[in-house]
């Protein structure tokens, strides 16, 4: 199964993909995306949005600010995330080490590696991948439980991320000016990756009871096995 067709198939969908704040353009800015990417881990998306509210209210919207924080007083703007004397000191860790070898952001931002990244304590795959497609703009898709979920129900088990991603990503250069055509609008492909991605998460939210398929979700998955 070639993955584009799953992508034309989920934008057939009544799927709203297109709210989710961390998409381009939607407001976030790139210090946001950087912190958000160890907020959101093990917690929903409304809970991050608070973290973020009150990171706004202190004034805190630069790395070196969050250098400065003391861990005890990073935690406290971040609680509404949870784990958050865990997340405050992988945040201090990775924003020291973010100025220690590329000095501000915008350096981190062209020059930083997966590998680096991978190396910083806290950050697994999903996160690693997060900051390069969203914040780095890199040609990477992001893949998370959902689409591990929609996998399985498409009879693949691709239980390791690698495989997983290079799944679901297999397809889509290729019909990338299709793709833009059927968006009605000129995207890049790190762009497309990011649509892929909210685009399986909308369809995750809107398509599971817990674990399970719901009836919208099985009505789907079958639409989607007959490609």
């Amino acid at each position: 199964m070639n993955s584009a067709e799953i992508f034309k198939k989920l934008l057939s969908f009544d799927l709203k993909w297109q709210d989710f704040d961390w998409l381009c353009d939607r407001g976030l800015s790139e210090f946001e995306i950087l912190i958000s990417v160890i907020l959101t881990q093990n917690t929903n998306w409304n809970n991050v949005l608070k973290a973020l509210q009150n990171c706004k209210k202190a004034q805190i919207s630069s790395l070196n600010q969050v250098a400065n924080l003391e861990n005890e007083v990073l935690a406290a703007l971040i609680k509404p995330s949870g784990f958050y004397n865990t997340k405050a000191k992988r945040l201090k860790g990775l924003v020291d080490a973010i100025l220690k070898d590329f000095e501000n952001l915008e350096n981190f931002k062209k020059n930083v590696s997966r590998e680096w990244l991978l190396s910083i304590k806290g950050l697994g795959y999903e996160s690693v991948d997060g900051i390069l497609n969203y914040l780095c703009k890199r040609e990477i898709l992001v893949v998370d439980n959902y689409t591990y979920r929609l996998a399985l129900n498409l009879g693949y088990e691709l239980e390791d991320y690698e495989d997983l991603r290079e799944f679901f990503q297999n397809g889509i250069e290729q019909e990338e000016q299709n793709l833009c055509q059927i968006l009605g609008r000129k995207c890049e492909l790190y762009e497309l990756y990011q649509i892929y991605h909210a685009l399986i998460v909308a369809f995750g939210k809107s398509a599971f009871k817990g674990k399970r398929l719901n009836e919208q979700g099985e009505n789907w998955i079958k639409q989607l096995k007959i490609l």
